[in-house]
């Protein structure tokens, strides 16, 4: 005989949704697939969006607000770029730039318009370096601003500068 206070729960993985999802994800998790913790916690999966990567290419010591360079490799340290870049595009990816010194070619925080950043790189150029006179620099990214740092007092007074900032985004289509 059963309580009456209980509740009948059919268990059945037709039945109850969370053994349901519970089960999908160890089959999914088995084959190697992903489960997003949404999926396992709302009643309706949305299509998202599609992810598109887009280049942009700034010239470091103009910095403009909108319109980014055709984009290209240094010639003289030709590996510092984002992965997947291309050369010869403009892909019209909205942004603004802000100098973090009194030269945008020291150092700029860059926000994306309506993308975010995935990956960014500058070459650096120090004219009166004893040793290499180009390195790559990465940008950091917070959210929607990537932001290549500040080159030291140290640095500009040797006539260091950025030369270009090149950055990849993710945009939804």
């Amino acid at each position: 005989m059963t309580d009456p206070q209980e509740v009948s729960v059919d268990n059945t993985a037709g039945h109850d949704r969370r053994t349901f999802l519970r089960r999908a994800a160890i089959g999914a998790s088995a084959v190697g697939a992903w489960v997003a913790p949404q999926v396992l916690s709302t009643a309706h999966v949305s299509a998202g969006c599609t992810p598109l990567t887009q280049l942009l290419q700034i010239p470091a010591i103009s910095c403009p607000s909108s319109g980014g360079a055709v984009t290209t490799l240094d010639a003289n340290l030709p590996s510092c770029a984002p992965s997947g870049w291309a050369t010869g595009r403009n892909d019209g990816v909205g942004f603004t730039c802000s100098a973090l010194g009194a030269s945008p070619a020291w150092g700029a925080s860059i926000s994306i318009t309506g993308c975010t950043p995935t990956e960014g790189r500058a070459v650096k150029y120090c004219p009166l370096a004893s040793g290499s006179k180009y390195t790559c620099v990465s940008g950091v990214i917070v959210g929607s601003t990537i932001t290549f740092p500040l080159l030291s007092a140290a640095e500009q007074s040797q006539g260091c500068a950025y030369v270009d900032y090149r950055i990849t985004v993710s945009c939804c289509t």
